[in-house]
């Protein structure tokens, strides 16, 4: 916007740029409705993701644990336990253990999981494993008797 002053009879012409007041106050208001839309739908999409990815490592890890016992020819036990708020999980000689991401506060199941020799679950029935997040939201693992893991969404596994 350009002003011409009234007083000055000059050819001098005074040129003005940017926002007003207004018009910033207004974009601020814009991003902050936007931001308290989006951020918890962030969250409750990384809580989600990081509860994904500790059931996809979990079930991982207790795969190899089904193969070095078959590979070594002696039964390997995994044991889960939450310690200082963490879920970590312990393959006993047979693997490294591991500490689920920190989103899962909680597990049900188990917690003890045996392989035998032959890589068969040491139970003659299902054996069901949740993993709970922060925000509540479940995961399932079962191990069948014939050793194999299988994991869904959901609080049970069909």
């Amino acid at each position: 916007m350009c002003v011409v002053p009234y007083h000055q009879r000059s050819s001098v012409v005074r040129c003005q740029r940017g926002f007003t007041l207004i018009e910033v106050m207004i974009a601020v208001a814009i991003v902050g409705i936007l931001a308290m839309v989006a951020v918890p739908n962030y969250l409750q999409w990384n809580a989600r993701y990081q509860l994904k990815q500790g059931t996809t490592e979990l079930a991982g890890s207790l795969n190899l644990a089904r193969m070095a016992a078959m590979n070594r020819n002696l039964a390997v036990t995994v044991t889960l336990a939450l310690a200082s708020g963490r879920v970590t999980v312990d393959f006993g000689n047979a693997l490294a253990p591991i500490v689920l991401p920190q989103a899962i506060v909680g597990f049900t199941g188990g917690p003890t999981v045996q392989f035998t020799r032959q890589g068969l679950s040491g139970s003659t029935a299902n054996v069901p494993l949740t993993l709970v997040s922060q925000q509540g939201t479940v995961y399932s693992l079962v191990i069948t008797p014939s050793g194999k893991v299988n994991w869904c969404a959901h609080a049970t596994c069909p």
